[in-house]
């Protein structure tokens, strides 16, 4: 009986624990940083911006009384509203925990991803598909292609991160560092290995270590290859 009464307490207390990097392996312990929440709210924060003015800027080419206008709306509200949440327990973090990210906000970093990523999603469907968007001119087209690669690789970027530091076994191996070798990769790392997997459509030099991060970069490609097939094809096209 009273260990049923303290296991809520206890599972308060696990959720309330910073978040660890890392995890065993076969091979040993791994040098992996936890995901910070302050570092992950500043790129969302960017990403969060480079939404905002790709949306916009797609606004004309759809109809506002067409239920797809008003999935995106809503969305986007969604993803709104998740972004000040994670600022605001951020600016918590930064003051009450001095920076250390408790664990009941990793759910909360991958729900804004996911309603992030479909949010992304949308505005490629409607760079690609909507009518209206053949009325736009070479350089807008190119700025919203530009828009929408950037938007990928952030979004991948933080996929990327906290895949290698919450699965087991880990995500990727990276090259050491030549500078600090014993140092592990940042957010950085992984936006570079994201920004490669849009550009030459696969990683470099890192090797992808289990099946969830193979079917993420699989997926990025994808992308990517619609975002530099289709939306050039369109641009050549355009007037």
């Amino acid at each position: 009986m009273d260990e049923k009464q303290h296991h809520p307490i206890q599972t308060i207390k696990h959720l309330l624990d910073p978040i660890e990097g890392g995890g065993d392996h076969q091979d040993g312990p791994r040098n992996r940083k936890p995901v910070e929440i302050i570092p992950f709210v500043a790129v969302i924060a960017a990403i969060e911006l480079f939404d905002l003015l790709l949306t916009s800027r797609l606004q004309f080419a759809l109809a506002d009384d067409t239920s797809y206008s008003v999935i995106n709306h809503y969305i986007s509200i969604g993803a709104n509203i998740l972004f000040a949440t994670l600022l605001t327990l951020a600016i918590g973090t930064a003051i009450i925990t001095r920076g250390k990210t408790p664990r009941f906000a990793l759910p909360m970093m991958l729900i804004y991803l996911s309603v992030a990523s479909i949010n992304v999603l949308i505005n490629l469907a409607t760079l690609i598909l909507a009518p209206g968007m053949s009325q736009t001119s070479q350089l807008g087209l190119t700025l919203d292609l530009g828009l929408a690669f950037l938007s990928v690789t952030l979004n991948f970027s933080l996929w990327y991160q906290i895949a290698d530091a919450e699965l087991r076994g880990g995500a990727f191996d990276f090259p050491p560092n030549g500078a600090h070798p014993e140092s592990p990769p940042n957010w950085f790392d992984y936006f570079a290995l994201s920004f490669f997997a849009n550009s030459t459509f696969g990683p470099t030099l890192e090797n992808i270590r289990t099946r969830i991060p193979k079917a993420m970069m699989m997926f990025q490609v994808s992308l990517s290859l619609v975002i530099l097939v289709l939306l050039v094809a369109r641009i050549i096209k355009a007037e």
